[in-house]
This record gives structure tokens, C-alpha cells and sequence, in this order.
């Protein structure tokens, strides 16, 4: 970052401004970015968790200073996000374009405004137009006129900031600003688990239990489901389809040790599901898309309305076709080599045959019962704070599927993709009778734990709000619109109100 003799903002905040939080907050801190900046790219996610930190008590605001001269993007990414801004959707370009900042390019930018719902014509024509070029050159203007000379450069109250861009060099110099006496001692402290109570997520998830440090309560869970939701719904259309393909196809991992399994102990169903955990542990705890697993805590998201009906649709059907070509693709591998013996081959091709023979009805409960497992797993994963707890959990919830003949919608993909290919049966007969009953009964098993578990049982559902602008969805967005608002999740530390002149 550039140094100058001008240590003082020159311009002050005014009504054109793009500000988080209110007016009246204790201090203000302002930022001169460019969105094809590395180091802005950096700080992005530290400024996330301060504001997480600070809350209510901090006024954060934008100004752009592109140096096109080295940032050959960093001029028309700000005009993109002035022209989202005239569709009140500003902050949620601004993270859109830090999250993808190696995606700068035009048509990249409209597929991030269709992505945020906005009217993507208009859109385009403002980029074309040039229509903002003006508004951004004014924020250049008035860093200039304040010494700006590089980026990121920040101002704390008015003073510029010249210490280290570090979360700590940061979030002290701004509670030194504030009088925050309760952060100033924490920051002194050299207590591991207290400075583990202060990091957070740059989505804000908590990092550990308030009121017992290892464990962490409902609400506290619930927090840490909606963080990770958030994520799942701001994947573009390519990462979520991509992943979910490589989901798919991890998944012949599963089926292939349950048919390796059922063709050595083929009378005995608890030793023959040894290895059919293997491809969701891949898939879990690698962190792709699966349909259930990864796509059930967008559910939280909805049920809070921070974001739409639709949105959640969205992920749904984009990671369901990903997951189920995947599937095919496996399905098609094993059908056509001989990776499977033949035991095991007429061990697989009876997963489906059986399914069938059951009927409908019992193949949707035997699906329902796996939903409510499923949602289970999800709850207790984000409760859990280390690797080899989730490994544990992962591996025994899903031995407990394949060992009572339980039935989860993405292996039963694969196996009746492969019944179809190695009996000749009709698709569509086997997709009806087997698979159509196993993907409602995961959708409205696992929906409806995560409803009267992961929502019910919480108290605290309103997040506080840092940002005006960004309030819970109206009911006529929440059920038709292409819409997502940012949850913001508050401090636990509750002493630092006590302590400060705020």
C-alpha cells in the first residue's frame, strides 16, 4: 500500500455512499478497493470478520479506486457493481466479486447478476452505456484528493490507517477508535481458548461454544448450518453443477463396496454394508455437492427467508442432474468392465431388483427413515468440531442405511442406472418404481427433520441485521423471487457494550 504526507479523509461520508451499518456507529471505517486487486481479494474476508466482530458498533463503506493501468478488469467490475447498486443489490456484487475475482471478464459479470436475480437487460445496457463511470471516477476523485494513491487504503474515523492489514492490527486500531474496552483486553490476552471465542467464520459461523467452549448449543449449530447454507446458495450454476458430477460419480465408490460386500456375505446385511460408507466419506468430508447431504442446510435459509423458494429449487435440481449423470456415468463404467466380479455384478443388479418387489410405499418409507438419518448427519456434522468425530459419524450413519436396507436417492441412482444397463429393463418402469419413491422419501424425510429439528428447536432465528438495505425477503419474494440476502450472525461476547462509550 502507498504512503502520503495526507493522513486525513478529505471527502466525509455522505448519502451516495454504499455503507453497512448505522449512521450513528461509534466508528467508521472506509475503504479505497479495487476488485481486481490481489490484496483487497486478501482483506476481503478479514473485513468480513470484523464486521461479524464489531456488529452495530461499526459503519463500514466502499469507495472504489480502480488502477486500471495494472488491473486491466478492476474499472468495469466497479461499474458492475454500481450497476447492481441501481438494482439495491450493491454489497451482494461487491461479495460476488471478490468470491470470483479470477472471473472478472463481462460475460462473467451478467452471470453473476443473473445469478443475484437482476434484470440482467438493463444490466447490460448500464455496462455498455457506460452509465456509472462517472459515479466511480467521483470515488476516485476524492481519494486522491485524501492521498490515495494504491489499494486497499483505509480510513478509521476519518484518519488514515497505516498499520499492519491484519485481522488483529485491524480490529484493535478500530476498538482503540471505539473505546471497545471489552476487544482491547481480549486482543491482550494470550489465552488460546479466548482467542478462539473471537475468530470466526468469514460467514460468520462461531468458532466455538459460548457457553461451554467445546460444545455448542441449538442455536449456536443452527448458526453454523446457516453460514455453510450461505455458501451452498452463492455457488455459481458451474460449480454447483460440477461438483454434484463428481458427486455422482464418487458415489460408484458406495455402490461398488455394497455390491463387493453383498457377494461375499450375501445372507448377512450388516457385513456386507463394511464398505458402503466409503464413497460418502469422499463426497462429505471432500465437501461436494450431494443431493440431500449439501443441499439440505439451504433449507435453514428458507425457512428464515434470507433467501427464496426458487433459490433453493435451484440448488436442488442443478446438484440432482449433476448427481445423477455421475451416477450414470459409474453406473455405465462398472456395467461395461470387469472391475466387478461376477458374483459381485448379480449382487449388485439385486439392489434395484429387490427395491421393486417391495412396492412403492415401502420403498418411500425405507427412503423416509434415510432422510430423517440424513438431515441427522448434517445437524451433528456442524455441531462437530474435528475431522476424526465427523469420520466416525459419516461412516456409522450410512453403515446403518445399507445394513437395515435403507434406501438414499443418489446410490439408488447408480444402481438403477446399472440394473437397467445389465437386465435390459425399461428406464423409465425402473426410475418409477424404484427411484421416484426414494427421492421423495429422502426430500420430505430429511426437509422435515431439518424443520422440527435444526429450525424448531431454536430460539434464536432472526439474525441481527448489519446492513439496511439487507432485510429478511417480502413473502411475494420469498416464494417467486431469485433472491438471497446475507445472514449475519452477532457476537457472543456480550461484555463489550458494558465496557465501551457506546
Amino acid at each position: 500500500m502507498s504512503r502520503s504526507r495526507v493522513s486525513t479523509l478529505t471527502s466525509p461520508i455522505h448519502a451516495r455512499d454504499h455503507t453497512k451499518g448505522p449512521d450513528d456507529a461509534p466508528v467508521t471505517l472506509v475503504e479505497y478497493g479495487d476488485y481486481d486487486c490481489p490484496s483487497c481479494s486478501d482483506l476481503y474476508p478479514i473485513l468480513r470478520r470484523i464486521q461479524d466482530r464489531l456488529g452495530n458498533r461499526l459503519r463500514f463503506a466502499f469507495r472504489h479506486f480502480p488502477l486500471s493501468s495494472v488491473h486491466p478488469n478492476a474499472q468495469h467490475a466497479a461499474e458492475a457493481a454500481e450497476a447492481a447498486g441501481s438494482q439495491g443489490q450493491f454489497w451482494q456484487m461487491h461479495d460476488q466479486l471478490y468470491e470470483h475475482q479470477d472471473a472478472l471478464e463481462e460475460d462473467h459479470l451478467i452471470e453473476y447478476a443473473a445469478e443475484l436475480g437482476l434484470d440482467t437487460d438493463q444490466f447490460k445496457q448500464e455496462l455498455h452505456e457506460r452509465v456509472h463511470e462517472q459515479r466511480v471516477n467521483q470515488d476516485v476523485q476524492s481519494g486522491t484528493r485524501s492521498g490515495v494513491t494504491g489499494t486497499p487504503t483505509f480510513f478509521i474515523n476519518g484518519e488514515r490507517y497505516e498499520g499492519p492489514l491484519e485481522f488483529e492490527h485491524l480490529l484493535r486500531a478500530l476498538a482503540e477508535a471505539g473505546g471497545f474496552l471489552g476487544i482491547q483486553s481480549q486482543l491482550d490476552s494470550d489465552t488460546p481458548a479466548l482467542r478462539e471465542t473471537i475468530d470466526r467464520s468469514r460467514r460468520g459461523a462461531p468458532a466455538a461454544g459460548a457457553a461451554i467452549r467445546d460444545r455448542f448449543s441449538s442455536d449456536e449449530i443452527f448458526q453454523r448450518i446457516v453460514a455453510s447454507a450461505d455458501e451452498e446458495i452463492d455457488s455459481s450454476t458451474r460449480e454447483l453443477f460440477f461438483s454434484g458430477l463428481a458427486a455422482g460419480f464418487a458415489i460408484t465408490l458406495t455402490f461398488l463396496g455394497h455390491a463387493v460386500g453383498s457377494a461375499l456375505f450375501p445372507t448377512n446385511s450388516f457385513l456386507s454394508a463394511v464398505l458402503y460408507p466409503l464413497g460418502f466419506l469422499y463426497i462429505i468430508m471432500g465437501r461436494y455437492q450431494l443431493y440431500t447431504e449439501n443441499t439440505l442446510p439451504p433449507v435453514a435459509l428458507v425457512l428464515t427467508r434470507l433467501t427464496s423458494v426458487p433459490m433453493l429449487f435451484r440448488v436442488w435440481l442443478i446438484v440432482l442432474a449433476g448427481n445423477a449423470i455421475g451416477a450414470g456415468l459409474g453406473a455405465f463404467t462398472l456395467a461395461n468392465s470387469h472391475v466387478l466380479s461376477p458374483a459381485a455384478m448379480r449382487a449388485g443388479a439385486e439392489f434395484t431388483r429387490y427395491g421393486i418387489s417391495l412396492g412403492w410405499w415401502d420403498v418411500f418409507l425405507k427412503a423416509l427413515f434415510t432422510g430423517w438419518l440424513v438431515a441427522g448427519v448434517v445437524w451433528l456434522d456442524h455441531a462437530a468440531r474435528d475431522t476424526v468425530s465427523r469420520f466416525l459419524l459419516i461412516y456409522i450413519v450410512f453403515y446403518m442405511i445399507a445394513g437395515a436396507e435403507l434406501y438414499h436417492v443418489i446410490t439408488a441412482a447408480c444402481e438403477a442406472f446399472y440394473f437397467v444397463l445389465v437386465s435390459g429393463a425399461g428406464l423409465f418402469t425402473v426410475l418409477y418404481e424404484f427411484w421416484l419413491p426414494v427421492l421423495l422419501g429422502n426430500t420430505i424425510g430429511g426437509v422435515v427433520l431439518v424443520a422440527l429439528v435444526n429450525y424448531a428447536q431454536t430460539t434464536e432465528r432472526r439474525f441481527p441485521d448489519r446492513d439496511r438495505q439487507l432485510l429478511k425477503l417480502s413473502w411475494s419474494d420469498w416464494l417467486f423471487g431469485q433472491r438471497t440476502t446475507r445472514p449475519e450472525v452477532s457476537s457472543f461476547v456480550e461484555d463489550d457494550d458494558a465496557d465501551s462509550d457506546d
